[in-house]
């Protein structure tokens, strides 16, 4: 069972981002299921470094966007992407040194981080850029 469903309603109206946020959804899904079949660490940590790098070229793309088209809170988002890199990043370097392992409240916290920034954060932009005209 997968951790968590995209639904229409997460769609932001900015089509390189929903294919961008389908894929992550995708990605938690993928480390959550390798979790509970008890795959190696080796496995583990390869999806999450996948994860890891693929959530920085999508913040990278939407900071791009924000830029580019003078978004008025562009600093407060970026700070959510830069927090949720760090957090991500120092989970990933204790799971490496063998000093956490991936659990189901890892998972959820992936889950609600990525659902409530997409449903918040990510649907002000959205609207926001919409009405500039970018889809």
């Amino acid at each position: 069972m997968s951790l968590m469903e995209w639904n229409d309603n997460m769609s932001v109206g900015l089509e390189t981002a929903d294919t961008h946020h389908k894929k992550l959804v995708s990605m938690v899904n993928s480390l959550h299921e390798a979790m509970l079949k008890g795959e190696t660490k080796d496995v583990l940590a390869k999806i999450l470094h996948a994860l890891i790098v693929y959530t920085e070229k999508h913040f990278e793309y939407e900071e791009g966007l924000f830029k580019a088209n003078n978004y008025p809170d562009f600093q407060a988002h970026k700070q959510e992407h830069d927090e949720l890199t760090a957090q991500v990043k120092a989970l990933n370097e204790e799971f490496n040194a063998g000093r956490v392992s991936l659990s189901i409240e890892v998972m959820t916290f992936l889950k609600n981080w990525l659902t409530e920034h997409i449903m918040d954060s990510d649907m002000k932009a959205g609207k926001y850029l919409n009405d500039k005209g970018v889809h």
